[in-house]
């Protein structure tokens, strides 16, 4: 992590006790990153920030709700809107303590507010938020934690990542990089079969 982020990450990670979101929030920091060296032009010092924070209002949403406000068969898409709000409201707080600018700020909060209700990108900084966020679900951590969470088995996450994930990627890199995650875990869940 750089040091610069570190500080954030230590406002952010209080409110990321819940839904496993502090383990989320580190890989998808790390997949920032790399969707960052691919896209040199894009803003690090926005996108950064605002991925350690996105997820900081899920820890204001009712604890016996949070798994049904979200994934395939969201029952309260309400509360999925409103954890982006909370999440703007904890940045709102934290952000002017830790030196930010207002108009850094305001950067920060057009990637955290919308990041999982709207689908189109509004920069090229949302767009790599956006993937980098999506882009866990793709990792063993994240097939791992989707089958926890809704109880199902892993064919069956590979399935809805491959028909309903994997079309709304923005970036092709983030999109090759899903893929590659894909192809990889249908290999190492059918290995048997080739030896």
């Amino acid at each position: 992590m750089r040091s610069q982020d570190q500080a954030i990450w230590e406002v952010a990670k209080k409110h990321l006790n819940v839904r496993n979101n502090d383990e989320h929030t580190l890989f998808s920091y790390l997949l920032a990153q790399k969707l960052l060296e691919n896209y040199p032009e894009a803003n690090p010092d926005i996108v950064l920030p605002a991925i350690l924070l996105h997820d900081t209002g899920w820890s204001k949403i009712p604890k016996d709700k949070i798994l049904h406000a979200f994934g395939p068969n969201n029952k309260y898409p309400e509360l999925t809107r409103q954890h982006e709000l909370e999440s703007v409201a904890i940045a709102e707080k934290e952000l002017p303590k830790l030196g930010f600018d207002n108009q850094q700020i305001e950067k920060i909060f057009s990637l955290i507010d919308g990041h999982d209700t709207t689908k189109n990108a509004r920069s090229l900084e949302d767009s790599i938020h956006k993937d980098a966020d999506k882009l866990w679900r793709y990792t063993p951590h994240g097939n791992r934690i989707i089958g926890e969470w809704f109880e199902i088995e892993p064919n069956e996450v590979l399935d809805i990542l491959e028909n309903f994930v994997l079309p709304t990627f923005l970036t092709d890199f983030g999109q090759k990089q899903a893929q590659i995650f894909l192809e990889t875990a249908k290999l190492n869940l059918n290995l048997r079969t080739f030896l």
